[in-house]
């Protein structure tokens, strides 16, 4: 016997009433406020910490890089916990918990004086990130769409663009003008100000089929609970290990490269102009989420995900290779158009394999695994640096990541 479907309140019912506007497209500009801030703050805002912390505090590159591997280990648990509970209870008090750790974790971590208060706080906003970026936008999405599901996620993910664009440059700015401390605090006011109102009035679950007619063929997620698939049949099935495994190959290595950018670049171009490229490869990832979304109606999404995984590894290779800004701004640039591709095709893969029930537990579980690769990757890529003194032999690894991806999301590609 299936249970009532959960809904919310009717208060959120006015986001949906707006006329000739798809209700749909109000959670996509709410997920796009999520994006930017969890990928500014939480993701390409640790290039920013690793660079400051180092010439605030003295730590070391391997130091520091484990701290920021912390902030992925805990992703591990918190995206499975997140998972379950977007499924059962919808984004809303999901996302209120990110907004909050991720905004008081930022302010307190420019306070903090003690290497074990840098981890401390890594680990808080480390279980926030899955609460703000791709589980909870692609959940609160998916409800929501499946013919334009992957322009759904390109225009809500471009707020991660939007994020790295501005915020590395903008807290090196803020920094400089105003001090290590008051810049994150300001940052951290910000995520609280903005993304709570959005959580607690804005982002909900359909209430009926009739909300999401002519976008979805198949019924919500939360349709019929007792038909929804738990976590041991994901983890008994062939194709869900082979998209959990490419996708953490690309991620891991993606993460590693991008964690790593800024201080990478700072002695050849300079932290401001490394802040630079770090941008460049934000803004180039808008495109490449815009091009996805309008070829993964037209091309199987595992050689569209190996073409990806490929174009990444080849600007790595350039960034390796490459001597003076010309061709670092290159080779980030060309790493950087499927920065967005590589985080929306697991989503894209698990919608497309198994549909939207259970969708939450799906993409919490293959999180909570690429944060595993992602923790693993930033620390190794770290430990290199100070061990070989330089980031050609990391980057290389990287390399050899995507290019392991691409084998295997294209092996035996008609079992999935």
């Amino acid at each position: 016997m299936s249970a009532d479907p959960p809904t919310d309140p009717p208060a959120d019912r006015p986001a949906s009433n707006l006329p000739g506007i798809y209700p749909g497209w109000i959670m996509v500009a709410a997920c796009f406020v999520l994006a930017f801030f969890a990928w500014g703050l939480g993701f390409y805002g640790h290039g920013f910490f690793i660079a400051a912390l180092r010439a605030a505090r003295g730590w070391s590159t391997g130091l520091l890089s484990g701290a920021v591997a912390s902030f992925w280990f805990v992703g591990v648990p918190s995206a499975l916990v997140v998972g379950r509970m977007l499924d059962r209870h919808g984004p809303r008090w999901i996302v209120l918990y990110g907004a909050v750790a991720m905004g008081v974790g930022g302010i307190l971590v420019g306070q903090a004086t003690e290497v074990w208060q840098i981890f401390a706080l890594f680990m808080v906003m480390g279980s926030a990130y899955p609460a703000l970026a791709t589980a909870a936008i692609s959940a609160s999405l998916v409800p929501w769409f499946e013919r334009r599901l992957g322009l759904a996620l390109g225009l809500a993910l471009s707020g991660a663009s939007a994020g790295g664009v501005v915020m590395p440059p903008l807290l090196v700015w803020l920094a400089s003008a105003y001090g290590f401390d008051m810049a994150l605090a300001g940052v951290g006011i910000a995520v609280l100000l903005l993304v709570s109102p959005l959580a607690l009035f804005v982002l909900r679950r359909p209430h009926d089929r009739a909300e999401t007619a002519g976008e979805r063929d198949r019924p919500p997620a939360h349709a019929d609970r007792a038909a929804q698939p738990g976590m041991g049949d994901f983890i008994r099935s062939r194709a869900f290990w082979r998209i959990a495994a490419a996708s953490t190959l690309a991620l891991a290595a993606q993460v590693g490269f991008l964690m790593h950018q800024l201080p990478a670049l700072e002695a050849e171009l300079g932290l401001s102009a490394a802040a630079f490229a770090v941008s460049v490869v934000a803004g180039s990832a808008v495109l490449g989420r815009f091009v996805l979304g309008g070829l993964s109606l037209r091309i199987a999404l595992p050689y569209l995900a190996a073409g990806c995984y490929l174009i990444q590894a080849a600007g790595l290779v350039l960034i390796v290779l490459g001597q003076g800004p010309i061709l670092l701004y290159g080779g980030s640039a060309l790493a950087g158009i499927v920065v967005g591709c590589i985080v929306m095709l697991p989503p894209l893969l698990l919608s497309d394999k198994f549909g939207a029930n259970g969708y939450g537990t799906a993409y919490g579980l293959i999180s909570a695994i690429m944060f595993l690769g992602a923790s693993a990757t930033t620390a190794m890529v770290g430990l290199l640096r100070d061990l070989t003194g330089g980031y050609t032999p990391a980057f290389l690894l990287l390399v050899v990541m995507e290019l392991t991806a691409a084998l295997v999301i294209t092996w035996r590609r008609s079992r999935l």
